[in-house]
């Protein structure tokens, strides 16, 4: 593992790439993470599997304190990309757009990622630089609306209608990404990946990730599902792509799906096998403005007396 100092903490963090292989590693240059921003702990779901629930914040960002983290992060090359998530950043579009706008003021090629239920989705058309975003990813957890809004605990989650509205405004079609939970009782084997494909290919959908439960309560515990379970043993029907180790923490694997109406979806799947991995494989911004070493996690120090205020227009 390499040690990265940010601010005056040493940190140790992931130095090589994720392989095809459990049992091999090739080592990166100079390693690099993702800052994921809670924008906001307030959400319009009740998630029985959310891992927020785990380690919410309740506070009010600092935008000045957040930009000078940004910058210190970028400068040192340590920044590999930006994610807002909460909660439900939705809710608080107006300081997504601004903190947003900022960022690309540093650099506009850096990318930036949206997490969202689908709350305000349809608003989020009219934002001017949307084509510049890497990705949207929206949270969708079942092909059937009435079981999706059940899995939410609301009927205030994006539709596909609303999916296909935002998907209509944007220049880039492959920035949305459908996020699905696989669990038992719900997406739980082949036959439900496939239906899930082909709704998320007919709403105009290129991609739809599948993840499997994080082991955070009583409740993703019970319905943990091993996504290798249901993509190890593919049919005619899907193109296989890489499968990716991450030694002991994670995996992944992706391909391509031909849906039953003759549409492309690509599909990835994600699974965290170990919650308390021994380095640093990301950055989390909090909502009551702290840096932590991951979600949950060990806090970095941030110089507060470093902080300037930034003017913002208007």
């Amino acid at each position: 593992m390499k040690k990265l100092k940010i601010f005056d903490s040493e940190v140790l963090v992931k130095d090589y790439y994720c392989t095809d292989s459990e049992n091999s590693e090739l080592l990166c240059d100079y390693p690099s993470l993702r800052l994921y921003v809670k924008l906001t702990d307030k959400c319009i779901a009740n998630c029985n599997f959310c891992v927020n629930k785990c380690s919410p914040d309740y506070g009010k960002i600092d935008i000045d304190k957040l930009m000078y983290v940004i910058n210190y992060l970028y400068d040192n090359r340590i920044l590999s990309g930006v994610s807002f998530t909460g909660g439900e950043p939705l809710l608080e579009m107006d300081l997504l757009f601004k903190i947003i706008d900022k960022i690309y003021e540093i650099n506009p090629e850096i990318e930036v990622q949206i997490n969202t239920s689908g709350y305000n989705l349809r608003e989020l058309a009219n934002y001017d630089q949307k084509d510049k975003l890497e990705s949207i990813h929206i949270s969708h957890h079942h092909y059937n609306e009435e079981i999706n809004q059940k899995i939410f605990g609301s009927k205030l989650v994006a539709n596909g209608d609303d999916i296909m509205y935002l998907q209509d405004s944007l220049i880039d079609k492959k920035i949305i990404n459908i996020n699905t939970i696989i669990m038992k009782g719900y997406i739980d084997t082949l036959e439900e990946i496939k239906k899930n494909l082909d709704y998320v290919g007919d709403i105009g959908v290129y991609k739809n990730g599948f993840i499997s439960l994080i082991k955070c309560n009583d409740f993703s515990k019970e319905h943990f599902l091993n996504f290798n379970d249901m993509f190890t043993n593919l049919d005619k029907d899907f193109f296989k792509g890489h499968h990716f180790y991450s030694k002991k923490c994670c995996e992944c694997q992706d391909g391509i799906y031909l849906s039953s109406n003759n549409k492309f979806v690509e599909f990835y799947a994600r699974m965290v096998k170990e919650c308390n991995c021994p380095y640093v494989t990301q950055l989390v911004y909090t909502s009551d403005n702290r840096l932590t070493k991951g979600f949950g996690k060990e806090e970095i120090d941030i110089p507060v007396q470093k902080v300037k205020k930034l003017e913002f227009n208007k």
